[in-house]
């Protein structure tokens, strides 16, 4: 009996001498403090911005026709020049680094060039062109890479001229554009994007049966932008 009661006394003892020492112990061990992540970055949301760049032009031919014939390949029109505008679009991000956006631009442009063969001379000039298109990409954060490409419209005018007989193109046309970039933030509402555009409006023709021509409008375009993100 004696042996009986010396251990359970034994055992009581050391239970709550293992408390109290937890207790100490818990009481001295200050609580660790949580440890912070840094926000990730999102690219949903509304944006606007300006963009300005160069347009620089594709390989546009200029040949002439009477009644049919061609008379031959008399230059070559290969605009160049400046243009500028703004943006607005919308961009939704989604799992988790995939972003789809849809964009729309207007620019201001002076994307010209003229030249003279003899009797012959033609000259083009895009005055302004705006976009829609649809932009997919992958984010690193807060840096995205994608992809567009859409609609695009603008104001072509082509003049030509042969032997005294001149003609004129003078209309908005609409076309096709695709293209590529980089978008990189440096704030939660302050990005800036570095993007490259093909622009191709088809062809234009001039004249009648007598005597016409025919360029294609295309350039391409390299340009920088400035976004807000609300």
């Amino acid at each position: 009996m004696r042996k009986f009661l010396g251990t359970t006394v034994f055992l009581l003892a050391t239970v709550v001498g293992n408390t109290v020492y937890a207790a100490d112990l818990a009481a001295s061990t200050p609580p660790q403090a949580p440890v912070e992540t840094a926000p990730v970055f999102s690219w949903t949301g509304f944006y606007v911005g300006v963009n300005a760049g160069g347009g620089f032009g594709g390989n546009d031919n200029v040949g002439f026709h009477s009644f049919g014939s061609y008379l031959g390949r008399f230059g070559k029109l290969e605009g160049s020049g400046f243009l500028g505008g703004g943006q607005i679009g919308y961009n939704y991000q989604f799992d988790p680094n995939w972003v789809i956006g849809l964009e729309a631009d207007f620019q201001g442009a002076d994307i010209s060039d003229s030249f003279r063969n003899g009797t012959a001379s033609a000259s083009s000039k895009i005055d302004w062109y705006g976009t829609v298109r649809p932009r997919i990409g992958y984010a690193y954060d807060n840096t995205l890479f994608y992809g567009t490409g859409g609609l695009a419209y603008g104001h072509v005018d082509y003049k030509g001229a042969l032997g005294g007989v001149g003609f004129d193109d003078d209309k908005t046309k609409a076309g096709w554009t695709v293209g590529a970039g980089v978008e990189h933030a440096f704030t939660d509402h302050v990005t800036a994007k570095l993007e490259y555009q093909y622009v191709d409006f088809g062809s234009s023709n001039m004249g009648g049966d007598a005597l016409n021509s025919k360029a294609s409008l295309d350039f391409h375009a390299v340009r920088v932008g400035l976004n807000y993100k609300f």
